[in-house]
């Protein structure tokens, strides 16, 4: 892994070229004055209360072509998980069938986290390899991080969410400039399952989070697939949603993932066209290798 300083160069160097608007690769100049503009004026922030909360209620709608959703799992970094979507859709004729959706694994408080001084995680990755910065810090935006500032909910958060329509990914992981790629990205905090248990064990109160670490997931989990739905993405890239430094567990999200995309009963089983799962660390990886791989949602 490269030092922190070095990530904190990446993220400088990544919001000068946003100001300028523009990027260069193999001498060829990329504009994106365009889709930032595009970006930022149709960031949309789905409050904690939103219509997002019918997602359980509403009745399950699969393709009307009657396709499987093509599930796999990847031992990539989310920006590899999203290139390495873009190049099998490149064969796909439908234009409006090749989307893809981002699910970015926020900080509740900080827009891109700590992307600006070099932390590694991520939504970091994220915010110093692509345009999506500028999205989150948009007054509609800010939103999200002031209601999670005055109330963290002890570490659960909240439900609210922001959705960035036609961000750029403009550099990989070593940070070198490469051609744009277009996706949409969807901003949500996972439960910090460590904070939520450290209160627990300050509270001197019995044992009862992790009940409420699962329940939480999984409604927040169901609306932002519900988002992705209603939003018309129908390739997805995500992953293991909230196991890093909020210490989730890695199965209890494997298996919510599980629930609510494969099987009969998968609330949005056949949903999507393609989801993969970008996950890093080998035992990691391994769990969600033995869940989704050689498999589809049928």
């Amino acid at each position: 892994m490269m030092p922190r300083l070095d990530f904190k160069g990446i993220a400088a160097t990544t919001v000068q070229k946003l100001d300028e608007g523009s990027y260069e690769v193999d001498e060829v100049s990329y504009d994106l004055k365009v889709n930032i503009e595009y970006m930022k004026e149709h960031t949309i922030h789905y409050a904690s209360e939103s219509e997002l909360s019918a997602w359980s209620s509403n009745a399950h709608e699969p393709h009307l072509d009657n396709s499987t959703t093509e599930i796999s799992a990847l031992e990539i970094s989310v920006l590899e998980g999203a290139r390495a979507l873009a190049a099998t859709l490149a064969s796909v004729p439908e234009t409006s069938r090749t989307r893809i959706g981002v699910l970015n694994f926020a900080s509740a408080k900080k827009p891109g986290g700590g992307f600006l001084t070099g932390a590694q995680a991520q939504e970091e990755s994220i915010a110093r390899s692509s345009t999506l910065y500028p999205s989150l810090t948009t007054n509609t935006a800010q939103q999200f991080y002031k209601s999670h500032k005055a109330n963290p909910n002890g570490g659960y958060y909240s439900h609210a969410m922001i959705y960035s329509p036609k961000v750029l990914f403009i550099r990989n992981d070593k940070g070198d400039w490469q051609e744009p790629l277009e996706v949409d990205i969807l901003t949500s905090p996972a439960v910090n399952a460590g904070l939520v248990r450290r209160n627990v064990r300050d509270s001197g109160k019995s044992d009862q989070n992790e009940s409420g670490i699962e329940a939480t997931m999984k409604e927040r989990m169901g609306r932002l697939l519900y988002l992705f739905k209603k939003q018309g993405v129908r390739n997805l890239v995500l992953g293991s949603f909230g196991t890093g430094v909020f210490r989730n567990k890695v199965e209890l999200v494997v298996n919510i993932w599980k629930e609510l995309l494969v099987g009969e009963e998968a609330r949005f089983k056949d949903s999507f066209d393609r989801i993969v799962f970008a996950v890093l660390g080998t035992a990691t990886f391994r769990i969600f290798d033995e869940v989704f791989n050689n498999k589809s949602s049928g």
